[in-house]
């Protein structure tokens, strides 16, 4: 072999090696990529629930055609035995909103229900916790420090996971009004409503809550979401019709008394909304809360797990310098999760005084930590270690 043959073949030798490398890295990659994505796809969330809670169902119990999929979620009863009103309180719906969830397990471990009954959803949108938000580099868990260690939850997406919705229509056509919308938003429990029972996994969710709310009577049904500091609907009410004096006088009252909360009409034109096709295709009071959240925000720095829970960012503090906010906002303080946890407690609480006053035949007397005591003590505070309950209070979610 001469000297250009032996060369020849030291290149390809070398060109050999150099792709062996590089699929080894990449199978490393793979498989450490793999099981993350394992991991968030089947982690599950505790909660231990209060001594009101009396039942829980499932979606499935309702459209059984839910039964053994991920789009299939816990419904918590806690119920007083004391004749009077219903309230639905939903958590969940944007996973990537966690303030929601947290709100729904903390108002889970400590409620305590006097008159009426409450049902708690605090994962509306179980496939969607299963990964985070694609291409965005999310974080896929937040911690929440207790007394007794810390406390693991996940940061989920805003639609239900491709895996268990699949093929995504080229134009999503809501059901029934045709109006057309993005293709994602076929998984998208705020886009699906008033559902259909045999339609796409997350019209089938859509429906089986609307079937909640028609076969529970439910009085008034409250869905918590966050919205990004730029974002114009933020710290609002957003009710139906029907809702709107009580959604209204809850604005005032809280904005003179605890933090600002503005009150808007759910639009007619505007499809698939819980605080729209709640009340139109059901007797219910529907209400949406929004509170702040600059992890949606797209100006703010490293999506980090200290951006979901604290929420202090510098560019945000430049947007809100140069007014391009809809909210107060304090670079150094943030929006920590305590603040927006509160707000939807303290919210739903004065939806449900409104509502008590205005139709004293459906009162619900019910009570679950205040604004004030979790800007007091943090949300960790309210969590019950699940090593000293009974272990039927204790759920894996």
């Amino acid at each position: 072999m001469n000297g250009k043959e032996n060369k020849m073949s030291e290149k390809l030798n070398n060109n050999i090696t150099v792709k062996l490398i590089c699929f080894i890295i990449a199978a490393i990659l793979a498989i450490v990529a793999g099981i993350q994505f394992y991991d968030h796809r089947t982690y599950k969330e505790t909660v231990v629930v209060s001594d009101s809670f009396t039942e829980k169902k499932m979606l499935s119990d309702y459209v059984p055609s839910l039964k053994n999929t991920m789009a299939d979620t816990p419904v918590f009863f806690f119920d007083s035995g004391v004749e009077g009103g219903t309230v639905l309180y939903l958590g969940g719906t944007h996973p990537y909103e966690p303030a929601a969830s947290l709100s729904a397990f903390v108002m889970m471990e400590n409620i305590n229900v006097e008159k009426g009954r409450v049902i708690i959803i605090p994962q509306a949108n179980r496939s969607a916790t299963t990964l985070g938000m694609l291409g965005n580099a999310y974080p896929q868990y937040y911690h929440v420090d207790t007394e007794w260690g810390s406390v693991k939850y996940k940061i989920g997406d805003r639609w239900a996971h491709p895996l268990d919705s699949w093929p995504d229509p080229f134009t999503y056509r809501h059901y029934p009004s045709g109006l057309q919308l993005t293709y994602q938003d076929l998984r998208n429990v705020n886009r699906c409503y008033p559902g259909r029972e045999d339609g796409a996994p997350i019209e089938r969710v859509c429906y089986a809550i609307m079937e909640i709310i028609r076969n529970e009577k439910v009085d008034l049904a409250i869905d918590s979401h966050e919205a990004a500091v730029m974002y114009p609907v933020v710290e609002t009410y957003v009710a139906h019709e029907r809702a709107l004096d009580i959604a209204m006088m809850a604005a005032m009252n809280l904005s003179a008394t605890k933090f600002y909360m503005k009150c808007e009409a759910s639009p007619t034109n505007l499809r698939g909304l819980s605080h729209r096709e709640w009340g139109d295709f059901s007797d219910t009071l529907a209400i949406l809360m929004e509170t702040p959240q600059p992890f949606t925000d797209w100006i703010v720095g490293p999506m980090t797990e200290e951006l979901q829970t604290i929420g202090a960012d510098e560019f945000l503090g430049t947007a809100m310098e140069h007014g391009l906010t809809y909210v107060e906002y304090d670079k150094n303080v943030g929006c920590p999760m305590k603040l927006r946890v509160g707000r939807h407690l303290s919210g739903a609480a004065e939806a449900i005084d409104w509502t008590n006053a205005s139709f004293p035949e459906k009162e619900v007397m019910v009570n679950w930590p205040s604004y004030e005591e979790l800007m007091e003590h943090d949300c960790g505070y309210f969590l019950h270690d699940p090593a000293k309950a009974d272990t039927d209070k204790i759920f894996e979610i």
